[in-house]
């Protein structure tokens, strides 16, 4: 039996009002199975980052339901999807959105104090990651004493501390270089697929969409197509 972990249903969302309305999702229907890495594309205002908002619960629908893992999102009050969103779901952002008065560890440990572990398993935690990472040796850094590979590899760390379930990726390669980016791919599906986790990614980059196990591509709030991602064809 299939284990549907994401199914979106007939889902809508616009924006602005009276004729200046503009439909950014319209009844999209989609289904993610446990563990499944997505790639999402589409072309600018095409709804691919809408549907992450709308995953997180940091945006709410127009009309349709969401439901991750049974929890019907879309019943959910602003604060329970908060605390939702904190215990079960992990986001990485294209521009790192570091804390940058806190140190590469204390951004790292931020999911864990705000998920009350006990602070020496948060300790524990953190070095661990930090090392599989490759920043073992920068955990006392600020973030603007870090390149953007180092604070890229945070961010991931970050999203990924508390083991969540669901992990979404907005444009997570694209602030850079062709050489660092391949190495972002290379850690992100790592760790992912370690843990099993469910991924959404929102991405331009051919190469990150040749990792996923499959693409959805939008265009105009619609899904258009989906399909199972062929690496040779998706070349950097």
């Amino acid at each position: 039996m299939t284990d549907n972990y994401i199914l979106f249903d007939s889902v809508s969302k616009s924006y602005g009002e009276g004729t200046s309305k503009q439909t950014v999702l319209d009844k999209v229907s989609l289904t993610v199975i446990k563990g499944e890495q997505i790639a999402v594309l589409g072309h600018s205002g095409s709804g691919k980052s809408t549907l992450l908002n709308l995953l997180s619960g940091i945006d709410y629908v127009d009309g349709g339901k969401i439901t991750i893992n049974n929890t019907e999102l879309t019943s959910l009050s602003e604060k329970e999807r908060t605390l939702f969103r904190r215990r079960h779901i992990g986001f990485v952002y294209q521009s790192f959105n570091l804390i940058q008065t806190l140190t590469a560890t204390e951004n790292i440990q931020l999911p864990l104090q705000l998920n009350n572990y006990p602070a020496d398993e948060a300790r524990h935690l953190t070095a661990d990651m930090l090392q599989r990472v490759g920043l073992e040796n920068r955990g006392d850094a600020f973030p603007d004493q870090l390149s953007g590979g180092e604070q890229q590899r945070v961010a991931i760390a970050r999203a990924m501390i508390h083991s969540p379930a669901l992990v979404l990726a907005d444009e997570h390669t694209g602030n850079l270089d062709a050489d660092t980016g391949r190495a972002m791919i290379e850690l992100f599906k790592e760790l992912a697929s370690s843990r099993n986790q469910t991924v959404l990614m929102v991405t331009h980059s051919r190469a990150v969409a040749g990792t996923a196990d499959r693409v959805v591509s939008f265009q105009n709030g619609k899904l258009q197509k989906e399909s199972t991602a062929d690496p040779s064809s998706l070349a950097w």
